[in-house]
């Protein structure tokens, strides 16, 4: 589908480029094939001006920065973090843009990139090209993003597509049905169906609430230690812990740039033992901190990319995100360390140390369940099952509590298809770490690996392509 010309006023546009130039925009451009994108060929602006056309790849950059930071406006969910110079987000504030208009311009830039000056700056042809096709990819998930906020309806596949750059698979019910005997066998016995079983026994292992901030930071400097061992963290990184309540996330690391995150633990709930570790390392080490981190020192810092000062949450980036993170925690705690750690913890938390290796394998059993949550999503986001039929799927197949399954619905309800970026997206990083380093949990040569994932712009087709090579 074309996209006929479009130009928009200088007081709403005129930011989006950074070159000094002012020429017309010629934007005749096609929709990008995996994004069905429908734009209106009336001029949203009464006035119609000539519009700042991009010179270099930086200036893309900028105008995408400023577009993420456009649809902010709107969107309030959708900067996760940013940055860059406060002059952007004033100007952004000051002229702000529709859906319509941020979709049309945004198509304005994928129209030109291919045809902009991409100055080396130190970077090798491979991750100029990266660079290159990782913002043709942010670009379209935003213009997916605008057309949402309009209004248009996605099935739960279309918007995996569209907004995160992958196709999440289908699952059946059978799948998880092995897990559920062999965890069947594991649990102790007693009354009532498995997940009542399963969740009693995650609350005699929960971290009594007066000691989970000393239990959290032992945690989270346990995986600080052990990924500071295989990659150099920037100077002065650093991380501020929090914890809160009546969210419909269990944490969260809010990147505050020069290297400094902060860690949300949502208590709403009680935090078990085994979340501790997980939580340490996909928000902090070598999780969301590093990774953002470690793209503010090489891309931003070092290469001077303008569009990693800004990261949408509804993007592919999210899916290397959530995957890496989600990938990080096995990298950095291997299963002799984790065992050492986790008797560690449950002494510090009064629990028997000696219980420690059964729990973890009950535990481990009950992560090949996380896929379960992307088919209860796709289910309940389509309309095949209710509220109440996906509740009961939830404690039937992923072993939650009712009070659990519903703080996964709200998240459902809020994020939508951003659930797809956890498990599906740890199998696809997991993929290529083990295609282009080794299957040998935390060896060396899985974080070199790893550390090259974190520090260049790949998207999820592009590690997916690169794991099949």
């Amino acid at each position: 589908m074309k996209v006929l010309k479009t130009m928009f006023a200088t007081a709403a546009l005129s930011f989006l480029a950074g070159c000094d130039t002012l020429q017309p925009v010629d934007a005749t451009a096609a929709a990008p094939a995996t994004v069905a994108v429908a734009v209106s060929t009336a001029a949203p602006a009464a006035e119609v001006a000539a519009v700042k056309t991009p010179q270099t790849m930086n200036d893309i950059g900028i105008g995408y920065v400023k577009l993420v930071l456009a649809l902010g406006l709107t969107d309030l969910d959708y900067v996760d973090a940013y940055y860059g110079p406060e002059a952007w987000r004033d100007e952004v504030k000051q002229h702000p843009l529709t859906p319509m208009q941020i979709q049309i311009e945004a198509l304005n830039l994928l129209d030109v990139i291919d045809e902009v000056a991409t100055p080396p700056g130190g970077a090798t042809p491979a991750l100029l090209s990266l660079r290159k096709q990782y913002l043709k990819t942010q670009l379209t998930s935003l213009i997916a993003r605008a057309q949402l906020l309009q209004g248009k309806k996605f099935t739960f596949d279309e918007e995996a597509r569209a907004l995160y750059n992958t196709d999440a698979p289908h699952y059946t019910d059978a799948q998880f049905e092995l897990v559920l005997k062999r965890l069947d066998k594991l649990l102790p016995r007693g009354r009532g169906t498995l997940a009542d079983r399963y969740n009693r026994y995650l609350e005699r292992y929960s971290i009594p609430q007066a000691k989970l901030a000393e239990v959290m930071q032992t945690a989270i400097g346990a995986a600080r230690a052990s990924t500071g061992r295989h990659l150099k963290l920037p100077d002065g990184e650093n991380f501020e812990l929090s914890l809160v309540s009546d969210k419909p996330w269990s944490a969260y690391n809010w990147y505050q740039g020069k290297f400094i995150s902060r860690i949300e633990v949502n208590t709403a709930l009680p935090v078990a033992a085994s979340r501790v570790l997980d939580l340490a390392a996909h928000e902090g080490y070598p999780g969301h901190h590093v990774y953002n981190s470690l793209l503010e020192a090489r891309l931003v810092n070092e290469l001077q990319w303008p569009e990693f000062q800004v990261y949408a949450l509804f993007s592919p980036q999210s899916l290397i995100a959530e995957g890496s993170a989600d990938y990080g925690v096995g990298l950095a705690f291997p299963a002799a360390e984790k065992l050492a750690l986790t008797r560690s913890i449950f002494k510090l938390a009064g629990f028997d140390p000696k219980q420690a290796d059964t729990y973890l394998k009950i535990i481990g059993a009950t992560h090949e369940l996380a896929p379960a949550g992307i088919e209860a999503a796709r289910r309940y986001l389509d309309g095949a099952t209710s509220l109440e039929q996906t509740v009961a799927w939830l404690q039937q197949y992923t072993l939650a509590s009712p009070e659990r399954a519903k703080q996964r619905i709200a998240f459902f309800d809020k994020y939508r298809a951003y659930v797809i970026n956890y498990s599906w997206g740890e199998k696809i990083v997991r993929d290529y770490v083990e295609a282009t380093g080794d299957s040998i949990p935390g060896s060396d040569k899985q974080w070199q690996a790893f550390t090259e994932l974190l520090s260049a712009p790949y998207t999820p087709t592009g590690l997916a392509v690169s794991a099949l090579r």
